[in-house]
């Protein structure tokens, strides 16, 4: 699902301005409302019962302390709540010892039922609200997942993985917190409203402790807004680079080891840690004084509220508007009255403390749930165009038409390339590392577009056809041969998980890998280890070929293919591939010269340009020929390097 609308930029503000995390909070909204099912019936039994509290807590007070404790007459409505005689209890100038324990017994059973029937109530709610802010969280985390597969390799070369798992699986559990977000804010503000208006039947003098009380609060809400907000952006950065340190770490272990740099990457990790633990240790130093601070603030105004309610209840005076509480037993000032203005005082106390508390939480969810949503908003850069057509396959040839194309735009790596590779033939791509081999095969897949020029398929711009169907018919095998920690199996039909047993099979045997796999010890149930590390490099490059044919196919790029075998298997994965290959356009990238020569064509680059192309023998007529330079270097045993041949005049 996609939640629309733009993430406000929460670094850039530093004032206290509740429009921005509105903005956020509205953002989580398409999210809760694909589970509004589950959210209807929490608020049908949760909203009575937040009205119910404070009448029913008042009337307990009462019964506390006015009537158990001080004698005083039940009221009818008390009489018939506990099912006790009016003539016995209402109908009496005070309540008598034994008839005190009776309320005093009544008290209890009504208690004890209650928590007993809003127990399990309270355990619904609190298992609703759970199960809800998980679900929004998977929702959240599949599209950031989504949207993060969808971006081009421009981005993700340009980004750091560990970043982006943090996002997905720390930043984004912050949208969990959106029923506190919205909902928790409501008791505390609830208390604060009605406590106002209480204290004013109580006496009209009791609010302005409230307000001064809430203007101090909301100053410092100011005040500290900014503070937490740089606070907790530098902790959550501070902790998405530590992720990317042990994320690295872990992926490069093999060059560690080799190397023996242990030490030196245990020192790096120790600074990422040392520095993710300095960011939160200030930021939770920063919570923890602000609460000390509104403590102390919060606690003036009630100490103040106090002296006067114990003035009030000595004399005794008449309420404000004692017919308005007469209900529960406050007509005059008495004990009971006292205990329920004292506690009003207190709870406006406890509110502000908790509204403040909440918002810096909040601070610290908005930073997370805006790192969340830029992850949502970025929109790849490869995508299909709103006229898109399905793609119809490889009938002639797919060429490359005037084709620029740079990672930084300013260093472009291909300059106006124009290639052909037919169907039915194999093209070769030759050149000095650098010289934009990958690239070219990188474009064709679209896991880029072109800064200018086109690529065609039979005459059609490839950014014409719908990118699954596309990749559908176009296959690689990567140079890195990754494998994954399961069966050979499984690993073959990855990209189509559900091809038979007999089309596995029939991938291996051109990959030239069904030799190996029957020497397995469960032949193709045989699980692999983390990135196919059982088997040798020539193996897993069999795997990986044998993966991209699997697929049947129209363009089949292969990526140094063959670097890693022996020469006899090298000749039979080329047969193969070449029979195979009938009515199919082949793209090799390839520096063995025995790959090459197989090649029907061959296209030599340098600097990102086409130099020269046509067969090996048509190419080795050339007197001084950049490839034919080529090959003369690699007959002698030495790699034509970009520096080497820029001295033969080849770059």
């Amino acid at each position: 699902m996609a939640a629309g609308g733009r993430t406000p930029h929460l670094e850039e503000a530093g004032s206290f301005d509740f429009r921005e995390v509105y903005a956020l909070a509205l953002r989580t909204l398409p999210y809760l409302w694909s589970n509004i099912a589950e959210l209807k019936p929490l608020l049908w039994v949760g909203a009575p019962l937040l009205v119910l509290s404070l009448p029913l807590g008042m009337l307990g007070a009462d019964l506390f302390l006015n009537r158990m404790l001080d004698g005083q007459p039940l009221t009818g409505f008390e009489a018939w709540l506990l099912r006790l005689e009016p003539a016995e209890f209402v109908e009496v100038d005070a309540l008598s010892v034994e008839a005190r324990k009776i309320v005093r017994d009544h008290l209890v059973i009504g208690i004890v039922a209650l928590v007993l029937a809003l127990t399990p109530i309270a355990l619904w709610g609190a298992w609703k609200i759970l199960m809800l802010g998980q679900r929004i969280n998977q929702l959240l985390r599949v599209e950031m997942v989504t949207n993060m597969q969808a971006m081009s390799m421009r981005f993700h070369a340009g980004s750091r993985v560990g970043d982006s798992i943090y996002r997905t699986y720390q930043d984004s559990a912050m949208v969990t917190n959106l029923m506190g977000m919205l909902v928790q804010p409501i008791g505390p503000l609830f208390a604060g409203v009605t406590g106002f208006f209480i204290a004013f039947v109580y006496d009209w003098r009791l609010p302005l402790v409230w307000i001064a009380l809430y203007v101090a609060v909301f100053g410092m809400a100011r005040y500290y807004t900014a503070v937490f907000r740089r606070a907790f952006r530098v902790a959550r950065e501070r902790n998405s680079a530590l992720t990317s340190r042990i994320q690295e770490t872990l992926s490069g272990v093999k060059v560690v080891k080799a190397y023996g740099a242990e030490p030196v990457e245990q020192r790096r990790f120790e600074q990422a840690s040392r520095s993710a633990f300095d960011g939160a240790y200030e930021a939770r130093t920063t919570l923890a004084l602000m609460g000390i601070l509104i403590f102390n603030l919060s606690a003036l105004p009630a100490m103040l509220a106090a002296t006067v309610l114990s003035v009030m209840a000595r004399e005794g005076t008449p309420l404000a508007a004692g017919f308005a509480l007469g209900a529960v037993g406050f007509a005059t000032w008495n004990l009971g009255a006292y205990a329920n203005a004292l506690g009003r005082v207190g709870t406006w106390s406890r509110a502000a403390r908790r509204l403040l508390w909440l918002w810096a939480r909040t601070q610290d969810m908005a930073v997370g749930m805006e790192r969340a949503f830029t992850q949502v908003d970025m929109r790849p850069e490869v995508r299909d165009a709103e006229d898109a057509v399905p793609f119809p396959g490889l009938q002639e040839a797919v060429s490359f038409r005037g084709v620029w194309f740079g990672y930084d735009p300013a260093h472009p790596v291909l300059r106006g390339v124009d290639l052909e590779a037919r169907a039915g033939r194999v093209t070769a791509l030759v050149g000095p590392t650098g010289s934009g081999k990958s690239t070219l095969v990188s474009l064709l897949l679209r896991l880029f577009d072109p800064d200018e020029g086109r690529i065609e398929v039979d005459g059609t711009d490839l950014r014409r056809f719908e990118l699954e169907g596309l990749r559908d018919c176009v296959s690689i095998a990567l140079q890195e041969n990754l494998l994954f920690a399961t069966t050979v199996r499984e690993n073959i039909r990855y990209a189509v998980p559900g091809a038979s047993d007999e089309r596995v099979r029939e991938a291996a045997r051109v990959a030239c890998a069904d030799e190996f796999i029957a020497r397995l010890p469960e032949g193709y149930d045989t699980m692999l280890g983390e990135r196919g590390a059982r088997l040798s490099t020539g193996q897993r490059q069999r795997l990986s070929i044998a993966r991209a044919l699997i697929k049947d196919p129209k363009i089949l790029v292969l990526d140094e293919p063959t670097a890693s075998l022996d020469a006899d298997t090298e000749l039979r994965v080329m047969r193969e591939l070449a029979e195979w290959g009938r009515g199919r356009a082949i793209v090799v990238v390839a520096h063995r010269l025995s790959t090459i020569r197989r090649a029907d064509q061959i296209v030599y680059l340098r600097d990102g340009q086409v130099v020269e192309q046509g067969s090996h023998e048509e190419l080795m007529a050339l007197p001084e020929g950049a490839y034919r330079r080529f090959v003369e270097l690699e007959q002698a045993g030495r790699e034509p390097s970009a520096s080497a041949a820029a001295q033969e005049g080849v770059s």
